[in-house]
């Protein structure tokens, strides 16, 4: 018999604190940078100063000899050639964090400096070829695929107004608070390796490791009991964490190594950028009849794209479109996914090219909007054949809740008075978030005589709320408090789970922990039937006890009593293949529509986010308040990746000039703003992971309502003083 969520839910889409919100708060959560073994070393890795060079000579024989030092690394030899301004090449481990600054300033290291390139635009002048080999291809310029559909030309033609326009979004960097690395310990008697580390994907991370060293997945444990952000880009032990395992086996002592700030900026990972071209036609009835886009954007020395280009036009169905990509290779770190890869610079050119389009028909952009919606297809609880009611639901919530109709304003005709326009803009987005797994995400839910209750899973808990939703789906199966559940999570041992990207983590992991639960209980009402006697089917669960159908209550604690010495256990796994085999527990692919207020200081440029309203899809809501809470981080991502967010990168030396938190510049309290959130419950649907798509159409929104504020766009993110009163400028001044 196929599990079902109940249609009676007590805890199930209600608002819930965090189980561990406590411990975050004072500080008894412990996060890998807080791991502290005895007798540990500290480490650290010499870096490339260059964006592109060979090691002609690497001489670390005295900073082995410094004091406190007890192991060394090479990660680059002689001969190596570096690719970027932050390219590992050698790591020590000693005693104190400042003995091992000082033997990394010991070693003799000589380079031979090639040249690079780390600007978008000086690819195009002259490709000097020197990207990392793909084969025996060099070039920075990787030209990407083109696609089209229908009849463009003759879509123009039949516009009845056209928008050409450039628009842009420039590299951002992960800033994760907790940095990249881990803390690794050998033990001594059986060669099993313990790691603490800070990753999204636990079990990968002791696969990984198990992997380099050659040795059996069982003597390699990856706990990570809490994370301080990762947002796509820690995904396994990455380079650093396999040479802080190496330098602990060394030592044969622990060993810590997590990157400083200026690493973890440089090298970290980053969102890519993208810049295009844009061409869109409609007519008055807001029909867009065609849409080109020829955009390019960098991955630094890696090699993915910028933009899911089979997404371009976004979320809008178009007849007659074509779009091509250009992948520039620079000297500079790597891109790795960053919530919702791909999607808001689909988003930013796509959203804002409507408004253009929508100010030069002279129509409001949410006709536009409305008019070119996907439309739905077929019957059920599918994304194809919900996603037109979706979206148009979720705009007449947006617009109620942002009094649209009585502050939207032709661009530029804002009636306000002196230096400050006040301007409102909308933008919309899609996202995937479905279950994931092969084998199945496990999950395993034991009840104890004395009626305590644990669930275990090696799923991570990012900061999203796991471990909570595991409490509350345990606790609505079997009638407790999420709070009575012990859920012990982020441990490697703890069974086979995926990773926590693409929003996958609570529909993977909510119909394991449903599974595990429903199964414990049946265990149990098997185990204690015959004592209370009456048949296992005749018995249910209510708040606090076990029912049977005569009406005798038994108290919870009191029915647990009667398991014996035994202990109670139920298992339960998910993944996408069950997920269509037993549609219902959870779905994929939501909707979210998003509107920004700002005002704008024409003397000075800045731009001020007063309020930004957040409708968001997410199928099934199991904590309403944690729900709420990750569209709410998700939007203050978006409102930095709009306003503040950039790496800088110079020229002339080919490094990037703003790796801190002082000069790369975040949105601090006063910079955010009201934030009013509407979650679209949806139960039918099951669970849909929510942690990405909040972030995709707030830059998009905010770019759209500057427009609307100052009737004139400013086409680059982030939309800084300068780019604003250039933008105003341009325009004349005004």
């Amino acid at each position: 018999m196929a599990t079902t969520w109940p249609k009676q839910r007590r805890l199930i889409g209600t608002d819930i604190p965090r189980i561990d919100g406590a411990d975050k708060a004072t500080g008894h959560a412990k996060y890998s940078y807080d791991i502290n073994r005895p007798g540990m070393l500290h480490a650290q890795i010499l870096r490339s100063p260059h964006a592109h060079a060979k090691i002609k000579k690497l001489d670390y024989s005295k900073a082995a000899k410094m004091p406190g030092v007890k192991a060394v690394h090479v990660i680059a030899d002689v001969g190596t050639e570096l690719f970027y301004a932050g390219d590992e090449i050698f790591a020590l481990a000693a005693d104190t964090e400042e003995h091992c600054l000082d033997a990394l300033r010991a070693v003799e290291i000589e380079f031979e400096v090639l040249p690079f390139l780390v600007k978008e635009e000086d690819v195009y002048k002259k490709d000097l070829m020197t990207a990392p080999p793909r084969g025996k291809d060099r070039k920075n310029l990787l030209p990407g695929s083109e696609q089209t559909k229908g009849d463009v030309e003759q879509g123009f033609q039949q516009a009845d107004a056209v928008v050409e326009a450039f628009y842009g979004v420039n590299v951002c960097t992960h800033q994760c608070l907790e940095s990249h690395g881990l803390v690794a310990e050998w033990s001594d008697n059986d060669g099993r390796l313990t790691v603490w580390a800070s990753t999204q994907a636990v079990y990968r991370t002791a696969q990984a490791l198990a992997k380099e060293f050659g040795i059996p997945q069982e003597n390699v444990t990856c706990i990570t009991h809490h994370m301080g952000g990762g947002y796509g880009s820690k995904f396994g032990p990455d380079i650093q964490g396999i040479v802080c395992a190496h330098l602990a086996k060394k030592a044969k002592r622990p060993v810590k190594l997590m990157l400083n700030r200026a690493d973890e900026v440089t090298c970290g990972g980053n969102r890519p950028s993208a810049f295009g071209k844009v061409k869109i036609g409609g007519k008055k009835d807001g029909t867009i009849t065609a849409y080109t886009v020829d955009c390019y954007g960098t991955p630094g020395i890696g090699a993915s794209r910028s933009v899911n280009l089979a997404y371009l036009p976004y979320v809008y169905e178009v007849e007659n479109y074509s779009r091509k990509q250009d992948i520039l290779r620079l000297n500079a770190g790597s891109a790795r996914a960053m919530r919702a890869p791909g999607h808001p610079q689909n988003c930013f050119l796509t959203d804002s090219a409507v408004d253009d389009l929508a100010a030069k028909l002279g129509i409001d952009p949410t006709i536009i909007r409305r008019k070119n919606l996907p439309k739905s297809e077929g019957q059920g609880i599918d994304w194809d054949a919900v996603k037109n009611k979706i979206y148009n639901d979720e705009i007449d919530i947006a617009l109620k809740l942002s009094d649209w109709k009585k502050k939207w304003h032709p661009p530029g005709k804002d009636n306000g008075k002196g230096v400050m326009k006040y301007g409102i803009g909308m933008a919309l987005h899609t996202w995937g978030g479905g279950a994931q797994g092969n084998p199945p995400n496990e999950c395993t839910v034991f009840i104890h005589r004395d009626g305590s209750v644990t669930a275990r899973s090696s799923t991570q808990d990012l900061g999203t709320g796991q471990r909570t939703v595991t409490a509350i789906v345990v606790a609505e199966i079997l009638g407790l408090e999420p709070r009575e559940i012990n859920v012990k999570i982020g441990e490697s041992e703890y069974g086979y789970s995926t990773g926590s990207g693409g929003s996958t983590t609570c529909p993977s992991q909510a119909p394991a922990a449903l599974k595990a639960a429903t199964a414990a209980r049946d265990a149990l009402f098997a185990k204690i039937a015959p004592k209370l006697g009456v048949k296992k089917e005749d018995l249910e669960i209510q708040k606090g006890f076990i029912v049977a159908k005569n009406g005798k209550k038994t108290p919870w604690k009191k029915a647990c009593s009667l398991i014996g010495m035994d202990t109670i256990k139920g298992e339960g796994g998910w993944s996408s293949v069950l997920a269509l085999e037993e549609p219902g527990l959870s779905n994929r692919q939501v909707g979210g529509v998003q509107v920004a207020e700002v005002e704008v200081d024409t003397e000075t440029g800045v731009v001020y986010c007063k309020h930004i309203v957040a409708v968001q899809d997410c199928g099934m809501i199991v904590n309403k308040l944690c729900c709420e809470s990750q569209v709410a981080g998700g939007v203050i991502m978006g409102v930095n990746y709009a306003l503040f967010e950039e790496r800088i990168m110079d020229r002339q030396t080919g490094r990037q000039v703003n790796p801190d938190m002082e000069f790369y510049k975040l949105g601090g309290i006063q910079d955010i703003p009201r934030i009013t959130v509407h979650m679209y419950d949806m139960p039918e649907r099951g669970v849909i992971g929510i942690g990405e798509p909040p972030t995709i159409s707030t830059a998009a929104a905010i770019g759209n309502a500057i427009f609307n504020a100052i009737g004139v766009r400013v086409p680059i993110a982030p939309f800084t003083p300068e780019r604003v009163l250039a933008a105003l400028a341009k325009k004349g001044g005004n």
